[in-house]
């Protein structure tokens, strides 16, 4: 972080994570973030709830209507939103990419990010702790003001064998594990404080799908927790992911878009 009276913030994607899968799964470390922060287990997404749509919204706050995004393929916005990546980076915040999808690549504008790590790693069932690793690495070197973290293996095992089958439910488990590498390692050098981590999904699913505006689809988890945070418990109120960037940009000191049509999600602070 660019000094200390800054706090940091983390946002780390389960890619396809529904929330009841996180109450059947074993989840130490998300229970963590939920017993010392705020949460909402009916945040919604958007239609269609697909990953680089919803990830848009996630980031650009606003609706597939207004940046275009419709399909897994970008293309470029006739009207252009800054995402909260290029707001930060406007303000010379340092930024990070840690992810296993390259579509998301283009949730960055070109030279907006100060790190960017890749790796096509989606098969290996242990994908998402390769990439917690490679995030806990940068973040207690180089402490970033805004860290992007996606685990995407989730999502592949949904498609493969079922949402809430068992193995999605034991999939999310390994995104536990690989959260709680981001957590040790802020914690073994005295960061943790200094962080508001945001985990959430993009969307949800059902059967071996999603795509659609069925409540399996679009409802998503939203946990908060970190310095700000004066409310905790169940966040009462609706959130929706393209209030993510509004509530990040909030944590960072970062004006606020005209574009965005998300609000922060004032009550947790």
């Amino acid at each position: 972080m660019q000094n200390s009276s800054n706090y940091g913030t983390i946002l780390i994607v389960i890619d396809g994570c529904r929330p009841d899968g996180i109450q059947q799964a074993n989840t130490p470390n998300i229970d963590t973030l939920i017993a010392r922060g705020a949460y909402t287990f009916n945040a919604q997404s958007v239609v269609p709830s697909s990953t680089l749509p919803c990830h848009t919204s996630m980031f650009r706050g606003v609706t597939p209507s207004r940046h275009g995004i419709t399909t897994n393929t970008w293309v470029p916005m006739v009207r252009p939103v800054p995402s909260i990546v290029e707001a930060a980076h406007a303000l010379k915040k340092k930024t990070a990419f840690i992810y296993n999808w390259e579509q998301l690549r283009d949730l960055a504008a070109p030279g907006s990010l100060d790190f960017s790590y890749f790796r096509e790693n989606l098969d290996d069932l242990e994908g998402d702790l390769t990439i917690a690793e490679v995030a806990a690495e940068h973040l207690t070197a180089e402490q970033p003001d805004f860290c992007f973290v996606y685990l995407g293996v989730v999502d592949i095992v949904g498609h493969r064998h079922a949402w809430m089958s068992e193995e999605y439910i034991e999939q999310i488990g390994i995104a536990d594990r690989a959260i709680g590498i981001l957590l040790e390692a802020l914690e073994k050098a005295n960061l943790l404080e200094g962080y508001f981590i945001l985990v959430q999904s993009d969307h949800g699913g059902h059967g071996k799908s999603h795509g659609t505006d069925m409540p399996e689809d679009l409802t998503i988890p939203w946990i908060a927790a970190g310095p700000k945070i004066n409310q905790t418990g169940e966040i009462k109120g609706p959130v929706r992911i393209f209030d993510t960037a509004p509530t990040l940009a909030h944590v960072l000191d970062v004006p606020m878009s005209e574009d965005w049509e998300g609000q922060p999600i004032m009550q947790i602070f």
